[in-house]
């Protein structure tokens, strides 16, 4: 038996206005029973909103390589230059959509980090003390393994995640950690600190989606009953998932099985999905979890990894994300490889996530 939630919606008490909180609760009066609604009315579901539309347009990317025009010759250099790819942030203010060039100054003796604000033109804005903040980047332990070789190099699902991650906020700290068991996710409480931003899942459970549900609410129903009455230790370790978003953000993969398949850790857990953005700035066919009721945010998919002057870059933010010596003669800006996935849509939510909390109220 499935609840009736239209019946229940128009008798809620009106939320208030900036409501936070990732899963806000409604309580319906006559019997003083709370409700969780799906997450469209919170300030971080309005901010997520604002983020998708700057990464549907490639924004970052857009921002970060081109050279404003009132810049000085220093401040060019340090946009551009391999010696800053890590020491120089595209930053987009999700309250009014403006770009702001960041760039290090020096590393402060309280942990902060001093840093050089340009307006979009390249103008001095201001000298900003930054607060850190920790993110957490979890993969499966699988993924810590060596797959890709580029040219002597190997990489693993787990090195795309963080330089990823890095390029999009190099200011944040980070923790990676490994999972091989549901024991290691729920664990993932005790890693938290008053200095940690968010967490994002690299990783996810994927199953069919109803043929007959029609709406997210409906889809979560189903699953999560058809999980209760097939697998009920699996359902008590998906309601515990709460112990961990009740604490911090978290962020996870949507898939990348299509529109047919939905992410278990997306079932009114608290964890937010991240999908997937094509070239073109749509939902890439092979993003999985589409209902906004799973999936909030977006993020691109795909990536090249094309070669620089110093090695290779697979952010196509300006710079060189990972120093190699070529030996072989391959021109500049030449696709070597490709790769892709929701695994890398999440990490960089998060990377912005975090760096739009460091700049809170500098500006």
């Amino acid at each position: 038996m499935y609840m009736n939630f239209n019946s229940i919606y128009p008798r809620l008490l009106t939320p208030k206005q900036n409501l936070k909180g990732i899963n806000p609760k409604l309580i319906y009066p006559q019997t003083g029973k709370s409700f969780d609604l799906p997450r469209f009315i919170s300030s971080e579901m309005k901010e997520a909103r604002v983020m998708n539309k700057i990464a549907k347009h490639n924004d970052y990317i857009f921002y970060s390589n081109r050279i404003p025009a009132k810049a000085t010759q220093e401040d060019i250099k340090k946009l551009t230059d391999d010696e800053y790819t890590y020491k120089r942030a595209i930053w987009i203010n999700p309250k009014d959509s403006k770009p702001y060039y960041l760039l290090e100054n020096f590393k402060e003796k309280n942990g902060n980090i001093n840093i050089r604000i340009l307006n979009k033109d390249g103008e001095f804005v201001k000298n900003a003390s930054l607060p850190t903040k920790e993110i957490i980047l979890t993969d499966l332990d699988v993924g810590a393994k060596p797959k890709r070789n580029i040219f002597g190099i190997s990489l693993s699902h787990t090195d795309f995640i963080e330089i990823l991650a890095r390029r999009y906020n190099p200011f944040a700290k980070y923790r990676i950690k490994l999972i091989s068991n549901d024991n290691d996710i729920f664990n993932l409480k005790k890693e938290i600190t008053p200095n940690t931003s968010c967490l994002s899942m690299s990783f996810g459970i994927y199953h069919n989606k109803p043929p007959l549900a029609k709406s997210g609410i409906e889809t979560n129903e189903v699953m999560q009953y058809n999980i209760k009455k097939l697998a009920p230790e699996e359902f008590i370790n998906l309601q515990r998932h709460k112990e961990l978003t009740d604490k911090i953000r978290v962020l996870a993969s949507s898939g990348n099985d299509g529109h047919r398949k939905v992410g278990i850790l997306l079932l009114n857990t608290g964890i937010e999905g991240v999908g997937g953005l094509n070239k073109k700035g749509f939902v890439d066919i092979n993003s999985s979890s589409r209902n906004s009721y799973f999936t909030q945010h977006y993020e691109p998919y795909s990536f090249d990894i094309s070669k620089t002057k110093n090695g290779i870059n697979l952010s196509e933010l300006k710079g060189t994300d990972l120093e190699i010596d070529f030996e072989q003669d391959i021109p500049e800006g030449k696709v070597i490889d490709k790769f892709a996935g929701t695994s890398f849509s999440a990490p960089i939510r998060a990377a912005k996530i975090a760096l739009n909390e460091m700049m809170d109220g500098l500006l």
